[in-house]
């Protein structure tokens, strides 16, 4: 798999800037490409984690997904935008998402259709090492080539997400928390997510790191200006990249490590090929979504690399990671109940309260809760 990445400098998101940023990227990799895109079925994958604004940095940027259409639409492509974002997979859920999102006008205004099919199928995988169907948005058999559109962010899981996290989005509604019930152990859980890569394989990933978040993301962390966007044909090279500018270390990054593992990545970023900026006038410090938790910790590189013991693990993973404690903002709006993969919160006097006995800590509550009313602490 090629290590090559294409940068280009974007310091906000007025259309101009974004224009040029995303045409100059395209066009240098389709005049070095064989590829013949003309009448293509191109399909956009954006990150729209929930309803809000592009101010708050969840969601890839309507601006960057306008005129990567417009590309495509010169070049009498046909073009889609699809996702699956988190909760229920309804039209009206899915619409409100368009609307905040700030994509419902671009469907007016330029010739892209928004999926609106909620339908999935089962999918056969039988080259994967852990899993040998996937169950995807039906929507993808109509493409021919996938643009992969991420957003730059910290992860409460994950410890980050970017190109290859991203994809995820692609599992219709609930079934993702199908597969964070199945997968318990966020270094399981990121294996997952490099078999459903592979499966997928996207021609191009474009990262959205214009303005990316820090802090507790994927959804309530703070938005922080990197200025940059990056092209690659490699997703997990794209995110080994952006991981390092903004000082989120790969040991602690299950993704990263799992794809270099598997030979898809090198261990050593200066063996991947940059071009376009030089990165060292972007570096910057982002803070993690999690302070001192057990996906943060160098505890967990070592259980990667050394393939302790589960009950080692399990022991481990009690003592660093954090619980979702509910705090005095709750709603009860009873999102969070709806989505729990392993439906364990209870509303109790209107207010959601998890048992804790049998939480696995995968954080879907705190990423989907619209009024940040959870709180990740250790008990």
């Amino acid at each position: 798999m090629k290590q090559k990445i294409d940068l280009k400098s974007c310091s906000d998101y007025r259309e101009e800037n974004i224009k040029t940023a995303v045409y100059t990227l395209l066009d240098r990799y389709f005049s070095s490409s064989v590829l013949d895109i003309a009448g293509k079925n191109i399909l956009l994958k954006p990150n729209l984690l929930s309803a809000n604004s592009p101010e708050k940095a969840v969601t890839t940027h309507p601006e960057i997904l306008r005129q990567s259409a417009l590309y495509f639409i010169e070049k009498n492509c046909s073009v889609i935008v699809a996702d699956s974002p988190a909760g229920p997979f309804t039209a009206q859920s899915l619409d409100k998402v368009y609307r905040i999102c700030r994509l419902s006008d671009l469907e007016k205004r330029i010739p892209l259709r928004l999926n609106r099919n909620l339908k999935g199928r089962k999918v056969s995988y039988p080259e994967g090492k852990n899993l040998k169907s996937f169950h995807l948005l039906e929507v993808l058999q109509e493409a021919d080539f996938i643009l992969n559109l991420p957003k730059l962010k910290t992860h409460s899981l994950t410890y980050y997400t970017g190109a290859v996290k991203n994809l995820y989005g692609l599992i219709p509604g609930l079934e993702k928390a199908y597969y964070h019930s199945k997968y318990p152990d966020k270094r399981e859980f990121s294996r997952m997510l490099v078999e459903l890569c592979q499966y997928l394989k996207p021609n191009l990933s474009l990262m959205d790191a214009v303005i990316g978040m820090e802090g507790p993301g994927p959804s309530g962390g703070t938005a922080k200006k990197v200025g940059l966007l990056g092209l690659s044909e490699n997703p997990y090279a794209l995110d080994f990249l952006f991981s390092d500018l903004v000082s989120l270390p790969y040991k602690q990054i299950p993704v990263l490590l799992e794809a270099m593992d598997r030979n898809l990545i090198p261990k050593n970023i200066s063996e991947l090929e940059i071009s376009g900026e030089n990165i060292e006038d972007f570096k910057t410090v982002f803070q993690p979504a999690i302070e001192g938790s057990f996906s943060g910790n160098p505890i967990s590189f070592l259980l990667h690399r050394f393939s302790l013991t589960k009950n080692l693990a399990k022991k481990l993973e009690d003592k660093w990671s954090p619980w979702p404690i509910m705090n005095d903002r709750c709603i009860g709006c009873e999102r969070c109940k709806d989505l729990c993969p392993r439906q364990i919160i209870d509303m109790v006097e209107g207010k959601a309260l998890p048992d804790y006995e049998k939480c696995i800590r995968c954080y879907c509550c705190h990423e989907i809760c619209p009024v940040e009313a959870v709180d990740l602490k250790r008990r």
